[in-house]
Parts: C-alpha cells; structure tokens; sequence
C-alpha cells in the first residue's frame, strides 16, 4: 500500500473523549454564534426583572451590595459586587471597544472617509435626534439624561440581524456593526465630557503621562501583554482618581495597542514552509509527539512565529472577545437590569421612561433613515451593494436596542436619584424590546417581499 493511500487519523481520542465532545458540541456551536451573546444579555436582563419584582428582592439587592475587597497587606479597597462590575469589569469591555473602534479606523468601515460618509450620517442621525427627544419629553433635573438613548448595543442588534441569515445582505451587518461602531464613538465622548464632574488637574497629568508611556511602548515595538496590562491598572488608577469615569481608561489604553506585526507575510510564508518540512523529517510513526522533544519544539516555533505575523490588535481582541460578551456583559446586564414594576399603571406615566423608550425607538428609527435620506439625497454617499432603503429603516430600529451602554449612562446621569434611575431602566428595556421588534419586522418583511 502506497503512502498516499493510507488513511491518516487526525484525532487521537482518549476512552470518554468522543463522549465528551458529542455532549460538548452543542455548547461550542452557541458561544461560536453571533446571536448567542444577544440572547445571553437577554436572558440575563429578564433574570434581574423577574428576582427584583419576586420574593426573591431582597436576594437580589443583597448579591449587588455584597462587598469585595482586594488589597495587599493593610492597603485594600473594598466595593459592591455592583461598583466592581460598573467601574471595573467594564473597563475591559471598553478596552475591546476600543480595539474595534482602532481596527475599524485602520483597516475597516472608517478606513476611508469618503466610503464611511453615510454611517457618520446615519450615526449622527441616531444620536441628535435621540438626544433631543429625550430632552424635549423629560424637561427639568431629568434632562440629564439626554445621552442615554443615544448607543446602540452591538450584541442586541447583531444578534436579532442573525437571526435572519442569509434573507439579508451581509453588507447589512457590515452597515450595523459600523453604524453601532460610530455610536459608540459618540457615547464615549459623552460619557468622558458631560458626565464628569469635577477634574483633579494633577491626577489628570499624571493619567496623560501614564498614556505618553505606552504610547512610547508601541514606538518602541514592544508587544508584550504585560508592559499594557500594568499600564492599563495605573491609568484606570488615575483615571478614576482624576475625577473622570474609570471606563474612558479602556478606550484610552486600546489606543495603544500595537496594531503593525513583528514580521511580514512572506517571511512567515517561508518560514512555515520550513518548518513545516522540518516537522515532516522529524515524524516516526511509532512515536508520539509527547516522546519527540524535537518535533513538540517546532510545534511551539510554529506557535511563535503566528504569533509574531499577526498584531497585538488583533490577538488580544480575539483573546478577550469571548470572556467579555459571554462573562462581563452578561454579569453588568444582571446587576443592572432588574428594576421594580410600578404596582399601578399610573405609576408609568413618567417622563423620564417615556423619554428614553420614545429616545430608543422613534428617535434612533426616524434619525437614522432621515440622516442616510439626506446623505444619498445630497449625493455624498451611496447605499452599499444588495441593500434598498426599506431595509435602512429596518437596521434604524434594530439600533433602538440601546441596552449596556443605555445602562450604563443611567447610572452616570442619576447617580444619586434611584426613582430616576429606575424610570430610565424601564424606558431602557421596554425602548430596546419595541425598537428592535419593529426593526426585526421591517426587514423580515422586506426578505419575505424579495
């Protein structure tokens, strides 16, 4: 028999192995789909609601008090679980952000300013005429909640487009996730400029020192993780202690990230080759890799030479994406999300939820089409390939679901004014669900009608 015909097992299993991976399979296929994240955010958001409205209240308010504390020796700081998610688990969440906003900037939808003119329209679209709802409808000390339905939650939004499939264009995907790309833009700005109080000018200089340091660490092509790990806690240090919110320390610390790769292609083309080769001249059958030093050597050159072809941008985006959507997101959607119902209808006459959900839906719905109407109307932008206007206005709504950031800017605008706070967390839920049915609607119809 020739050795071009004998069959070659990739996998060797272990006795439970393939038991396991049949049982496991299932669990692989829903954290590898897009929507997965959306529908995990929302079983988590109706967990909360249904603990804070039971008897189970009082268990639910205690989980988000319970105190952490880290430290070292005598020098330790203590905060609710809740502190610690908001203002410190979600600094990594802005740090991903920030990685995407840089990758789209450098290589994406933002690359060219000339082909990204009608998401910064429909961007700005979605967050003026939100803004200005919210303000017109809650009037008074509630106003300070304008920033609130100006976000649009990714995950919420790619993950009911998933939905769909292949009955929309993927240059829909590719508009949303440019369009939730730019609000966020916009969020952040919001969030660092107008929900800042007071600034600690030395602490301040000392956060921009500390980003001049690792700016000076991408010059000098270092890209070890470490060097921006212990960069990234000094500059949420004195973030936070400068006065502005700690999360902005995310964005600013992905802005350093390296995004050029040690090597290029075609050494790493080459190079592979060779160890490929090398690997082939090393391979007895009758060995194992555990037995062959020299072949687990290669393997672990192979590992450093990827490594070194691709960036640190993109590396560390993939590395942190899953723990972040699947862990972090779904935590600050627990502690967040479970608001008490009013107990009579009259109660949900508050501005401050008719604002945010009016913000949500019809704000980000009507800003968003009537922005990209005008861009395509001037002339200065044109409709991607396989999209119709219909579905414009479809992808408008699906924006409405505003709900992390929408969250997490209640909590910076009623920091102090729970009854506030929980008027905006049900416009948040109840904007989000509609705005993203109704946009769900439109394009379902539109698929149905092509």
């Amino acid at each position: 028999m020739s050795l071009s015909s004998t069959p070659i097992k990739a996998r060797q299993h272990a006795p439970l192995e393939k038991g396991l991976n049949k049982f496991l399979t299932p669990f692989d296929l829903f954290f590898k789909s897009q929507s997965s994240s959306g529908f995990l955010l929302l079983a988590c958001a109706i967990v909360a609601m249904v603990l804070a409205n039971s008897g189970l209240k009082d268990t639910y308010t205690a989980i988000n008090h319970l105190p952490l504390r880290i430290g070292l020796g005598d020098s330790t700081i203590e905060h609710s679980l809740h502190h610690w998610v908001n203002d410190g688990l979600m600094v990594i969440f802005f740090f991903i952000l920030g990685m995407e906003i840089k990758y789209e900037i450098l290589a994406g939808e933002l690359r060219d300013l000339r082909q990204s003119v009608l998401v910064i329209f429909m961007a700005v679209g979605g967050m003026l005429i939100p803004a200005a709802i919210y303000f017109y409808v809650a009037g008074g000390v509630a106003s300070q909640g304008w920033g609130i339905p100006m976000a649009t939650d990714t995950a919420f939004a790619l993950g009911a487009l998933a939905i769909l499939g292949s009955r929309v264009p993927r240059s829909a995907a590719v508009l949303l996730s440019a369009l939730a790309i730019v609000d966020d833009i916009g969020a952040v700005l919001v969030i660092s400029i107008f929900y800042t109080a007071n600034i600690n000018f030395l602490d301040f200089v000392f956060a921009v020192a500390t980003i001049g340091v690792m700016c000076l660490f991408n010059l000098m092509g270092v890209r070890r993780p470490i060097y921006y790990l212990v960069g990234g806690i000094i500059l949420w240090w004195w973030v936070q202690e400068s006065g502005i919110h700690p999360t902005t320390a995310g964005i600013l610390a992905a802005m350093t990230v390296p995004a050029r790769p040690y090597t290029n292609t075609q050494w790493f083309s080459r190079r592979m080759r060779e160890l490929l080769t090398r690997f082939d001249q090393l391979d007895r059958p009758s060995q194992s890799i555990l037995e062959e030093h020299r072949q687990h050597d290669v393997v672990e050159e192979v590992h450093r030479v990827a490594v070194q072809t691709t960036t640190p941008l993109q590396h560390w985006n993939t590395a942190l994406d899953k723990p972040v959507v699947f862990l972090i997101v779904p935590l600050f959607a627990f502690l967040n999300a479970g608001v008490t119902l009013p107990s009579n209808l009259g109660a949900m006459n508050a501005p401050v939820m008719w604002a945010t959900s009016l913000g949500l839906i019809l704000g980000k719905g009507i800003g968003i089409s009537l922005f990209a109407f005008l861009a395509l109307r001037l002339g200065v932008a044109r409709l991607p390939e396989g999209l119709q206007f219909a579905q414009i206005i479809g992808l408008a709504f699906l924006a409405g679901m505003g709900f992390t950031m929408s969250l997490f800017i209640s909590a910076l605008a009623f920091p102090d004014n729970a009854v506030l706070l929980a008027q905006a967390k049900l416009g948040i839920i109840g904007g989000s669900l509609v705005a993203g049915a109704v946009g769900f609607s439109i394009l379902f119809q539109q698929a149905t009608r092509s």
